[in-house]
């Protein structure tokens, strides 16, 4: 089983409306866990990578917060389902764009597998 580690992220357009949460950090890759996209970190070449654990399919039927609710359109949202888990994966390596970033994960999610 991997470790989880947390980190927050900080979201909201003025101060006095500042909302926090902490997704946590995956060690690696697990079974069952979906990639939604990659961004990068405060750091210029490190990238991470949005993974839950429900099938990208699925996604609109469940409940999400942010930031997993920005991958589904408003009006095919359905929350009926459980509450969908999400955690940070770092990606190994220093990558020059999101393009190279993603293949490094796929490489990263396939060797898991």
């Amino acid at each position: 089983m991997a470790r989880v580690r947390s980190a927050s992220l900080t979201v909201g357009a003025r101060p006095r409306q500042i909302e926090a949460m902490t997704i946590k950090y995956l060690d690696g890759p697990r079974a069952g866990w979906f990639a939604l996209g990659v961004t990068r970190t405060t750091r210029k070449w490190d990238w991470i990578a949005l993974m839950v654990d429900v099938d990208l399919v699925d996604l609109k039927n469940h409940q999400c917060d942010f930031p997993a609710k920005q991958f589904v359109h408003p009006e095919e949202r359905r929350p009926v389902g459980r509450k969908v888990n999400q955690r940070w994966l770092r990606i190994p390596g220093k990558h020059r764009n999101g393009d190279i970033a993603l293949k490094a994960l796929k490489d990263l999610i396939a060797t898991r597998h």
